[in-house]
């Protein structure tokens, strides 16, 4: 083919594309696409171009159409420009906000996280304004003349600036009250979508994120984005890697009477409520699944007694025992009641394990030659209180008071370690409470391994290393009755209901209990003989001041109610009565 002849195909093919621009341009126009035909701009986003395609459609149609309705109807038109300006006023002062948290917070954080994941674009990053104080943080001092000028804004311009958006909101509410019946039924077809509510939001184009990047992820974004309390996660299934920063869901602020009253009739005998968790979800241990004693740790106040006394009031409502190994007096709205043995000096809570043990130990005997499924009898709950003091008081008070043919060991320590390691099918349970429950506070780190459940609340990182260190440790709570409940390396956080004494009360039926715990067990019951309720702490004196008392007939002398052996037996209410009338 000669120059000539491609010099007129070259013409032609110019002449029908001169022909056919008008078409092109009007197509172009009309679809939002670039008129000089450049590629990159895509329909639905921005691409290349700083408009979307469906936006520079919207303008090149939008404008033309008003301005033609405006030269047809210029009353309407004036009408619609005052209230479109309204409105593009408030998303114009909207739009200024977000600038301004752009720039404060995502732009900077953006600059900070890129570069060491190696990534220059490809990054997104996601803040909610509505976490924490990150809006009011931008605020800054207002001069005499700003606070005139905003006073004479908000009194005169911005009720007239907010009334079509409010009007116009009103009519989009009122249209779905209307539309309800219909979308409720359409609901059904919807697909749900995880909520995860206000969250920081970082998507990553990468499919993968090493340990040391993440770690270096969030040390940026927790000091860039000052918001506490966020639980972070990390998704890294997929093409690309998602990273967000949740609020923390709490448990409810308080949970009382009602609560526990609700929930007691739903459990089976060896399960107790604890309280809410997240939710109001009731949070319930086992002592036949999880573990048959508890660690309690916290600081003073936290409410260590509070959360014993709840296990020990599901214990007595069941018909069981309670054994209270007590110094300070924490459980004052226990004392005196049916099936409390309420131990406040070294001697009688030395006795008192000494005793349960025995149950434990004959229990635990009958149970060898018993179907798996036998019921022992009633429950047995040890709350040792202070544990760091009352076992160096146990002791002291053994080494004065041994013979030097008695073992060195205190008998007591020895007994409450042996509770630990036969309490699941004695159904004898121990709350072993304490400020740092320590292997020597226990009596060793064996005896602390039989802990299945170990409750901490106001702990530092030591003391959640030492007792939980296979759990992860979350920040602690300020908030009263805020618990961790540590089950099998799990955390659970839950807000501990609380009783009064007067609603202790209530839920506890006063009755003995159905059945002796063994024949030959002194201060079984409300019947006892007078050394048994010293050693009960139904009487607050020593045995020999009891006696005398008794001789000379101080008070209200209670009657005998039978023998066992030469010792005289009295009901626990006629021995509460003479303490009331002795003192």
């Amino acid at each position: 083919m000669s120059a000539q002849t491609v010099r007129v195909v070259e013409l032609e093919k110019l002449l029908r594309r001169r022909k056919n621009l008008g078409w092109r341009l009007t197509y172009r126009y009309l679809t939002g696409r670039p008129l000089d035909g450049r590629t990159g701009y895509p329909y639905l986003r921005a691409g290349a171009g700083r408009w979307a395609g469906w936006q520079r459609q919207a303008y090149r149609l939008g404008v033309p159409t008003a301005s033609a309705l405006a030269a047809v109807y210029p009353d309407q038109a004036a009408t619609t420009a005052g209230g479109v300006a309204l409105v593009a006023a408030v998303k114009g002062r909207q739009r200024f906000v977000r600038r301004r948290f752009h720039r404060a917070y995502v732009a900077p954080t953006l600059a900070a996280v890129a570069p060491p994941l190696g990534l220059q674009t490809g990054v997104e990053l996601h803040v909610d304004p509505s976490l924490g104080n990150l809006t009011p943080r931008l605020a800054k001092p207002l001069s005499p003349a700003e606070e005139a000028v905003r006073l004479w804004y908000g009194e005169h311009l911005e009720p007239v600036l907010r009334w079509l958006p409010e009007h116009l909101q009103r009519g989009a509410w009122a249209l779905q009250r209307k539309a309800k019946p219909a979308t409720d039924r359409l609901e059904m077809f919807r697909r749900p979508a995880p909520e995860y509510g206000p969250r920081i939001e970082l998507a990553i184009n990468t499919p993968y994120v090493t340990k040391e990047q993440r770690a270096l992820v969030s040390s940026i974004i927790s000091s860039k984005i000052p918001v506490s309390g966020l639980v972070e996660s990390w998704d890294q299934v997929g093409p690309r890697v998602v990273a967000r920063w949740t609020v923390r869901r709490r448990p409810p602020a308080q949970v009382g009477h009602e609560r526990v009253v609700e929930q007691l009739p739903k459990l089976a005998e060896w399960e107790f409520y604890l309280g809410d968790g997240v939710g109001g979800q009731a949070v319930t241990i086992s002592f036949r699944d999880d573990s048959p004693h508890i660690a309690v740790s916290a600081g003073t106040g936290a409410g260590k007694s509070v959360l014993a006394q709840l296990v020990a009031v599901q214990v007595l409502a069941r018909g069981g025992r309670v054994v209270i190994l007590d110094r300070k007096g924490s459980h004052r709205s226990l004392l005196g009641l049916p099936g409390v043995d309420y131990c406040t000096r070294p001697e009688q809570m030395h006795h008192a394990l000494i005793r349960t043990e025995g149950i434990a130990d004959e229990r635990n005997t009958l149970a060898l030659h018993e179907a798996e499924d036998w019921d022992p009898g009633p429950r047995t709950l040890v709350i040792a209180e202070e544990l760091n003091a009352t076992i160096g008081q146990l002791a002291n008070w053994w080494a004065e008071n041994r013979d030097k043919s008695d073992p060195k060991r205190s008998p007591a320590i020895s007994a409450l370690a042996d509770l630990l390691f036969m309490g699941r099918s004695a159904k004898v349970n121990v709350i072993a409470i304490a400020q740092m429950l320590t292997a020597r506070a226990i009596g060793g780190p064996e005896a602390r391994e039989n802990f299945g459940i170990r409750c901490l609340a106001r702990y530092t990182a030591n003391n959640w290393k030492m007792l939980v260190p296979e759990a992860a440790m979350p920040r602690a709570s300020r908030t009263l009755g805020r618990w961790q409940i540590v089950i099998g390396g799990q955390s659970t956080e839950v807000q501990v209901a609380y009783l009064n004494k007067a609603q202790v009360r209530a839920i506890i039926t006063p009755r003995v209990p159905d059945s002796p715990l063994t024949s030959d067990v002194p201060g079984d019951g409300d019947i006892m003989t007078l050394r048994d309720a010293v050693d009960a702490g139904v009487l607050p004196w020593s045995y020999d001041a009891a006696k005398k008392r008794l001789q000379r007939r101080v008070g209200t002398i209670p009657e005998p109610r039978g023998k066992r052996g030469n010792a005289d037996l009295y009901a626990r209410q006629d021995l509460a009565e003479w303490v009331g009338s002795a003192n």
